[in-house]
């Protein structure tokens, strides 16, 4: 309906034809919408609803407006049910149990049952009206074999049945191909490929993983563009050649109009200047017959228009006839010609067609001559309408033309098949109403149901009226070409397209399996575990960042055992220094209790020398407590800054060039912004020195290779200000709250694996705040770059500090 509208233009399509590219469209987009949310389930619900939504809409007017009305039964039960099917499919009750075979038995056991009762309603089904019961019978029996199949669940009845239903489907779109039913036989063409996949898929593949990931991404990725660009394509195509058609229809009128005013026009000339010529009257005045037969004679003359010519008295008795008339003699004071001549003044006329006594199809040119005495003679040209219809015109050798009298609608000129004075065909397809008027452009059908555009034009000066008609079928027939090329190209590459993602699916699933299996045995004991690292595309990169993360691993467990045994060395050993002193000055203590509880006690040295005792083991217990302390502050980060003079501009041309050095790969990204003078300032220019790595090389991780990081430096109300902005992976705005805290990671930076803990953010907060500043980082969203700020101020870095 999109691609080649004008193949609806049959009489079952009439009432829907001013409509057929929007309802195809209505198709189009519905079918596709819905099989958008069958490829991807966890797109949101209403997708798949409006896309039904949509083809029930265009399916309901396609079954009221060409099966109803046109008493269509195949269309009349076919469309509800697969309406029915659509609706029932989306319900909980009934999803996922295949209403598809439902539907195939339903629409064979209807059609059967039809094709019994009243075959004469399938006639487009048979070839010279007879198979219909037999075909009928056999749909009747597959759908009931396939019923019991899918009632008594037995396969193999169901797949027999359905062999059968896609040999009778496919006599069926045989038997529309043949009958030029395009619109009927691609509906059997997808039912007979339907049965016939039922009756051979035995296990339908999972459809889950990367290869049905690539599958359906490559299903919409080239069918869906190709069709949509190829029925934009199609639509502009068909405008063109519609507006070009008309103006070739409106031309070609134009040009039979013409050619026609100038035939009259010079036979009235003709006929009117040998009527006043001064040798032909002083003839008919004095009788002379051969004066005047020599005029008669000269009208028709190979030089002259009129194939026959003759004089009439005023009785009507030919007086004089040219050679080929000489025959035919006799009173025509009956013909209208005549009467009409004898009744109008002196101005040339033309007459109604007519035939001759010779059987012979003639329209005529009639002027009265005033033969003196009071009397008139009628000079009379006639015009052979066989002839007439015979000449080539600029319209005749592209179009079908006709030429009628509008007084009665007798046909003068039909280029196809010459017939005249019959009912002009023309006034069958439009009516008089229609052609009444000076000109217009119509579009009609004709008896077989062909599609026709007719351009009508009125000679002027005459009752006559020439129109022009174009088959639009034919007329069209480079842009049905063309869209049949689009639909065909789309589906190859709709084909090579899936067979590509399977074959690229099938490498990379085997792949990513044996990562899969790689992680899963990932850890075990005693067991150095590594993937193959094939190729040099992302999944390969994988592959060595996981045999590079097993090994680190490895490393850490190593390296994780060698700590829990010192962890283990240090508390046993703490255990033991803390419970050192801790006896000796339990026991002094008790000593001092029991003493003081009997009452004698010790001499001032004894009591002395206990208290030093005392004193000397709470020292060492204080010292371990702070040896504790100290490795707690140390491990959470709690550092002091050492404050000195420096130039920042200075240090961050080091930290520039030494990254460019150490990345090579990133040389001629990075870009660096600094004032021409030194910024001088009191820091800790160590703690600066790892700020700015810290931003540069986060930069650079989490943007794509090759696009640009530019580090700005500059003052600003005072204080000193730092940029470092990228174009890389960006931040959710809902993360940017929680960018520094420890350990936190935003969530596009989890999917962008790139190494780190997510420390390192919040240890440049810690310098950042330690010197009195502030840091801040803004990101209009994923993909879109980040930029991190931080203001250190000049004068307060001691107080800071």
């Amino acid at each position: 309906m999109v691609f080649v509208p004008f193949e609806f233009g049959a009489a079952i399509f009439q009432l829907i034809y001013p409509y057929v590219r929007p309802l195809g469209s209505l198709f189009l987009v519905g079918s596709a919408m819905m099989i958008a949310s069958l490829l991807y389930p966890a797109w949101p619900g209403f997708v798949g609803w409006l896309g039904r939504a949509l083809f029930l809409g265009a399916v309901g007017v396609y079954w009221w407006c060409a099966s109803i009305l046109f008493l269509s039964p195949s269309g009349a039960i076919l469309y509800p049910l697969i309406a029915a099917t659509l609706l029932a499919e989306r319900s909980a009750r009934f999803q996922g149990r295949g209403l598809l075979t439902v539907l195939i038995a339903s629409v064979s056991l209807c059609f059967g049952t039809l094709m019994l009762l009243v075959p004469h309603g399938f006639d487009r089904f048979s070839f010279q009206g007879a198979g219909i019961q037999p075909l009928g019978a056999a749909l009747l029996g597959a759908g009931a074999l396939l019923a019991v199949g899918l009632w008594r669940r037995w396969p193999g009845a169901g797949r027999v049945a359905l062999g059968g239903l896609s040999a009778a489907f496919l006599y069926m779109m045989g038997v529309l191909a043949v009958r030029g039913s395009w619109t009927g036989m691609s509906v059997y063409a997808v039912l007979t490929l339907t049965c016939a996949l039922l009756a051979a898929v035995r296990r339908w593949p999972t459809l889950a993983g990367v290869r049905w990931r690539l599958f359906r991404g490559m299903a919409l990725a080239s069918v869906l563009p190709i069709l949509g660009v190829g029925a934009v394509t199609s639509y502009l195509a068909q405008r063109a050649l519609e507006v070009e058609l008309r103006g070739k229809a409106r031309q070609a009128v134009a040009a039979e109009t013409a050619w026609l005013e100038q035939t009259v026009t010079l036979a009235r000339s003709l006929l009117r200047a040998q009527s006043r010529n001064a040798g032909f009257l002083a003839a008919v005045r004095a009788g002379d017959r051969e004066g005047m037969r020599e005029t008669v004679e000269l009208l028709e003359s190979e030089v002259a228009l009129f194939d026959a010519a003759w004089l009439l008295d005023a009785s009507g008795e030919t007086l004089v006839a040219s050679a080929r008339l000489n025959r035919i003699v006799g009173n025509f004071a009956h013909r209208d010609y005549f009467q009409d001549a004898m009744k109008g003044g002196d101005q040339v006329l033309l007459s109604r067609p007519f035939l001759t006594r010779a059987n012979l199809p003639f329209v005529v040119f009639t002027v009265p001559v005033d033969a003196g005495n009071g009397t008139r003679v009628v000079l009379v040209g006639g015009l052979s309408l066989q002839r007439l219809g015979l000449q080539p015109t600029l319209a005749s050798r592209s179009y079908h033309v006709e030429l009628f009298d509008r007084r009665d609608g007798t046909l003068l000129r039909e280029t196809d098949r010459g017939g005249v004075l019959t009912r002009a065909p023309l006034l069958a397809l439009l009516g008089e109403e229609a052609l009444s008027t000076a000109e217009g452009m119509w579009e009609a059908l004709d008896a077989s149901g062909r599609r026709l555009l007719v351009a009508h034009a009125q000679v002027a000066g005459t009752p006559w009226t020439v129109g022009v008609t174009a088959r639009l079928r034919e007329a069209f027939a480079p842009v049905t070409r063309m869209g049949a090329w689009v639909v065909a190209i789309a589906v190859l590459a709709g084909a090579i397209a899936l067979m590509l993602s399977q074959w690229v699916g099938r490498d990379v699933a085997v792949r990513l399996e044996s990562l899969r299996d790689g992680f899963a045995a990932l850890g075990t004991p005693a067991r150095e575990l590594r993937v193959r690292a094939e190729g040099d595309d992302e999944v390969a990169q994988l592959a060595s960042g996981f045999n590079e993360m097993a090994a680190r691993i490895d490393r850490t467990q190593k390296e994780l055992r060698e700590a829990i045994a010192i962890r283990d060395q240090f508390l046993s050993m703490a255990s033991h220094e803390l419970r050192t002193p801790l006896t000796p000055l339990k026991a002094t203590l008790d000593l001092l209790i029991r003493q003081s509880e009997s009452g004698a006690g010790p001499t001032p040295e004894r009591r002395r020398a206990a208290f030093e005792r005392l004193s000397r083991q709470v020292d060492r217990l204080t010292r371990l407590i702070g040896d504790m302390l100290d490795v707690s502050r140390l491990q959470s980060g709690r550092f002091a800054l050492t404050v000195a003079p420096m130039d920042l501009t200075a240090l961050a041309r080091d930290v520039m060039e030494r990254i460019q050095v150490s990345r090579p790969e990133r040389q001629g990204v990075l870009s660096l912004e600094v004032p021409d003078g030194p910024l001088v300032g009191r820091w800790d220019e160590q703690r600066l020195d790892q700020l700015l790595t810290n931003l540069v090389e986060n930069a650079l991780r989490y943007s794509p290779p090759g696009t640009p990081v530019r580090v700005r430096v500059c003052e600003e109300d005072g204080q000193v200000r730092m940029d470092v902005e990228d174009r890389g992976i960006g931040i959710p705005e809902e993360s940017l709250p929680q960018l520094f805290t420890p350990f936190f990671r935003a969530r596009n930076a989890t999917e962008h694996y790139a190494g780190g803990l997510g420390l390192g953010l919040a240890i440049c907060r810690e310098i950042v705040e330690r010197h009195g500043g502030r840091i801040q980082a803004r990101s209009e969203g994923p993909g879109k770059g980040t930029c991190f700020t931080v203001w250190l101020p000049r004068a307060a870095v001691a107080d800071a500090a």
